[in-house]
C-alpha cells in the first residue's frame, strides 16, 4: 500500500533521514503493507527491517540517472496507493500518487555552485515536476518551504514543515576515549564550496595564537560533482593544526565522540535549510556557531551563536567569544541541550505518518 524509495539509505544526510524515519513511520502504520525499494542485500542487514514484514524490492538504479527514470516506475508494486520519495529525483513517468521530501532547493538557489548547464536544467525540471505531481510535500524548515514556493510557485498541494530531529541515544553513549588529543573546534559536513570551509580556515588564521585549538574536519572530500579543492590548499598553510578525518557513519559512536569532546562546532555554510550537524552537536553538549543565513536561525533560535559567513573576521570574533567567555559558553550548551530535546525523530515521524494515513484514506 505504501512504497518508499530508500536507494539513498547509505548516503549522508538523506540516508540519516531515511534510517531514522522509515522504521518510526512504519511503526505508526502497523496495519499497512510497506515496500522498500532499494538494495535488498543491504536492507536485509538492518535490524529494523527484520523486525517488520517489509516487501523488499531490488533496485540499484543510480540517483540523478536516466536509468532511475526507466527502472524506478517499474519497480513500484502494482498495489501501491502512495509512493514516498525522500528527494526531488522523483520518477517522472510514475502515474500513481506520491509524497516527496524536499530537503532544500540548493540547486536552484545557488546555481553558481552547480557545474554544468545540464545539471541546473535537470534540477529546474525535477523541482517543477514535484510541484506538479506530488500529493503533498514535506520540507524540513519554513525557510525551505519558502524557497520552494519562491522558485516553483506553480502547485496546489499542501507543503508541510516536518523538522528533522536527533535520536535520544545521542545523550547517552560511551564518551571515552577522546578522539583527538589536543583541544579542537569541529566542522561536520561534505567538503563542498557552499559549506564555506575556506573562510573558516581564514578565520582560524586571523585568530592566530589567540585560539590554540586545532580544526577537525569530519566529512567526505571526494566524489562530488562540485568539490572544493581550495580547502586543502588553505589548510596546508595551517600545517598540522588541521585534521581531515573523512566521512563517518551517522551511527558510528566515534562521530558522537568528536562532537562531545569538541570545544565548539562551526557551520559557516552559505546555504543550509536545516543544518543537522548543529542539532547533533547540541545533543552532545557542544556549543555551536552558525551562519546567520538560510534556515539555521529559524531552526536553532537562541540556542546558537551566529556569524556573517562572508566575513572571516566576524567569524573569528564569534568563535573567540564562545571559546573564551565561560558564561556565554555555558548558556549555549544549556540552550542547545533543550533544543535537542525538543526536536526528535519520533515527532517528525508522527507528522509524516499522519499525512500518509490521510492520503491513503482518500479515494
Amino acid at each position: 500500500m505504501l512504497a518508499i524509495d530508500v536507494r539513498m539509505i547509505r548516503c549522508a544526510g538523506i540516508g540519516t533521514y531515511l534510517r531514522q524515519l522509515v522504521p518510526r513511520v512504519a511503526a505508526a502504520l502497523t496495519p499497512y503493507p510497506i515496500s522498500l525499494i532499494g538494495d535488498t542485500t543491504h536492507l536485509k542487514t538492518l535490524h529494523w527491517v527484520a523486525d517488520r514484514n517489509y516487501d523488499l524490492v531490488q533496485c540499484r538504479a543510480p540517483i540523478y540517472s536516466l536509468r532511475e527514470q526507466v527502472e524506478l516506475p517499474c519497480k513500484v508494486p502494482r498495489q501501491t496507493k502512495l509512493l514516498w520519495s525522500p528527494h526531488y529525483n522523483i520518477p517522472l513517468c510514475y502515474s500513481g500518487r506520491m509524497v516527496v521530501t524536499i530537503h532544500d532547493t540548493f540547486h536552484l538557489a545557488m546555481p553558481q555552485f552547480v557545474a554544468g548547464w545540464h545539471r541546473r536544467a535537470y534540477a529546474r525540471l525535477m523541482f517543477r515536476a514535484v510541484r506538479r505531481k506530488a500529493c503533498e510535500i514535506f520540507c524540513v524548515s519554513q525557510f525551505g518551504k519558502g524557497q520552494l514556493l519562491s522558485f516553483c510557485p506553480q502547485g496546489t498541494q499542501p507543503i508541510t514543515v516536518t523538522l528533522n530531529g536527533v535520536d535520544e541515544s545521542w545523550t547517552d553513549f560511551p564518551k571515552e576515549p577522546r578522539p583527538h588529543d589536543r583541544p579542537y573546534i569541529l566542522f561536520v559536513g561534505n567538503l563542498k564550496p557552499h559549506k564555506n570551509l575556506v573562510r573558516l580556515l581564514e578565520a582560524v588564521e586571523l585568530m592566530g595564537h589567540r585560539m590554540p585549538h586545532d580544526v577537525v574536519i569530519v566529512g567526505r572530500s571526494e566524489g562530488f560533482i562540485t568539490g572544493d579543492p581550495e580547502v586543502r590548499t588553505r589548510a596546508s598553510a595551517l600545517g598540522d593544526r588541521v585534521r581531515f578525518v573523512g566521512e563517518l557513519d551517522h551511527d558510528d559512536v566515534l562521530l558522537r565522540r568528536y562532537y562531545t569532546w569538541a570545544d565548539l562546532l562551526v557551520l559557516p555554510s552559505l546555504y543550509e535549510s536545516f543544518g543537522l550537524p548543529a542539532l547533533e552537536a547540541m545533543a552532545c553538549g557542544c556549543p555551536v556557531v552558525l551562519s546567520q543565513v538560510g534556515g539555521m536561525p529559524e531552526v536553532y533560535g537562541d540556542a546558537a551563536a551566529y556569524c556573517n559567513p562572508l566575513d572571516p573576521q566576524d567569524m573569528a570574533d564569534r568563535i573567540l567569544r564562545v571559546l573564551t567567555n565561560g558564561a556565554v559558553r555555558a548558556d549555549l550548551i544549556e540552550r542547545g541541550l533543550e533544543r535537542a530535546r525538543q526536536l526528535n525523530w519520533q515527532g517528525t515521524a508522527t507528522h509524516i505518518a499522519t499525512s500518509i494515513k490521510r492520503l491513503v484514506a482518500q479515494p
